[in-house]
Formats: structure tokens, C-alpha cells, sequence
């Protein structure tokens, strides 16, 4: 992030963020510029990433199993991963379900989460323990970054999945799991999957592989955490 020699003048002087040598965006709000850069840079590793098939996802782990949250943007992903971190489960992702192709384990990929402040304080005392501000930049994010450790989790290691839960946006009522075909698995996950281009027909028998071995359930209804709670409650 720095300001070109021909958007030097004004006050504020108007900033350019380039990735690489790709200019991505100019703004005068340093602190847009910066949010930004913060969402820009994770969500760019799919484009580079080769090695393992990525959905767009929460991801936690309990007793050697894996948990993927497929789901698109706005539904909650963050939040209920953030839940479920509060109920003991460890962190793989709150924004990409990485997968093995070969083994169809889920990998770690433990950028912070992000939280609107509406989510952090659904956390008691979550707040206090943030370590994602401190400077006079850092101070103009609106969201904030939260690690494993501030919800008394930790990343977890590489792990088969057991479960797929599709979340929706309905909050109406208690929560409810309706169970889901595992071709209606596949069919979602292959919606969200970031980098399924690479792997074409592999990747969907990768897919159909991973629905076979996993119980999936549509997720609808609840608060984060009374979400949390029913995912908690599943098998052993």
C-alpha cells in the first residue's frame, strides 16, 4: 500500500494496494484501503493453490474427525465455527475447506477469524482478550480478527471428515438438522468449491468419495449458539 507520485496531492493523498504487480484498489480512506488488503490476501490462495481442492467453508475437528460448513458468504460460517471453537472443537478454517485429493483428509489453513462486533460480544469477555488492535490503522477495521487460542481452541491436525453441514440463512424456531442425499452433497459442495477447475472429473469423484463417507445435514433455524450446540451433540 503506498500513494503513487500522481496521487500525491490532496489531503489524505489517494492510496493504491497492489498485489504482486496487479493493482487491486485506490481509495483516500486508508482504513478501507487496509480492510481490504486484510480480506484480499486469503482470498486470493485459492487462485495459487494446486495441491488441494478447496471449498468455500468453515472447517473444525473434534476426536479425529473433521466438520466442513459449506456455505456462501453472509450465511454464518465464522460465527457458528467461532460457536463451536467455545464448545471444545479445534480450528481448521473459518473461510476454506482444504482437502486432500488424495487422502480426502481436511488440512488446517488457520487464518484468524473474522467477527463483526455483534458476533464478539455473543462471546463473554472475547473482547478483552483480542489482540488484533493497537495501532492508529489497525484501530479503523471494523471487523475483528479473533485467534483459536481467544475462544480456548487451537488448530487442529489433518483429519478425515465425518461430517457436512450445510448451514442456511432461516433462524426461525430451534435448531434442526434434516438429513441430505449424498448426491445433494456433492452437488453443493461442488457449488462452493473454489478450485474445482483444476481437478475437473477427479474432482467430483474426490467429492462423491467424501459425501459417501460422511453423514450430511442441511442446518436451519437457532442462534449461533444453539447451532453450535446441536453440531456439538452429533455422534461421537
Amino acid at each position: 500500500m503506498f500513494v503513487l507520485g500522481e496521487d500525491a496531492e490532496g489531503d489524505p493523498p489517494l492510496y493504491s494496494y497492489f498485489r504482486g504487480d496487479e493493482l487491486k484498489m485506490k481509495s483516500r480512506d486508508l482504513g478501507r484501503i487496509l480492510a481490504h488488503a486484510v480480506w484480499d490476501i486469503p482470498a486470493s490462495v485459492p487462485e495459487k493453490t494446486r495441491d488441494f481442492l478447496l471449498l468455500h467453508a468453515g472447517a473444525v475437528s473434534r476426536d479425529g474427525s473433521s466438520m466442513l460448513i459449506p456455505a456462501e458468504a453472509g450465511v454464518g460460517k465464522s460465527s457458528l465455527v467461532a460457536g463451536l471453537l467455545d464448545l471444545g472443537f479445534r480450528y481448521l478454517s473459518d473461510e476454506a475447506g482444504v482437502i486432500d485429493p488424495v487422502t480426502g483428509r481436511a488440512y488446517p489453513f488457520p487464518k484468524r477469524l473474522s467477527l463483526d462486533m455483534g458476533t464478539v460480544r455473543l462471546f463473554p469477555g472475547l473482547e478483552d482478550r483480542l489482540q488484533d488492535r493497537g495501532t492508529p490503522l489497525s484501530d479503523r477495521l471494523e471487523g475483528r480478527f479473533v485467534r483459536p487460542e481467544d475462544l480456548g481452541g487451537e488448530v487442529g491436525a489433518p483429519t478425515g471428515i465425518r461430517w457436512l453441514i450445510f448451514p442456511t440463512p432461516e433462524r426461525d424456531g430451534p435448531p434442526r438438522l434434516t438429513p441430505m442425499p449424498s448426491a445433494e452433497a456433492v452437488r453443493r459442495m461442488a457449488r462452493y468449491a473454489f478450485n474445482l477447475y483444476r481437478y475437473e472429473a477427479r474432482g467430483v469423484v474426490l467429492l462423491s468419495r467424501i459425501a459417501a463417507d460422511a453423514e450430511a445435514f442441511e442446518l436451519a433455524g437457532g442462534s449461533v449458539q444453539e447451532r453450535a450446540g446441536l453440531l456439538a451433540s452429533l455422534g461421537p
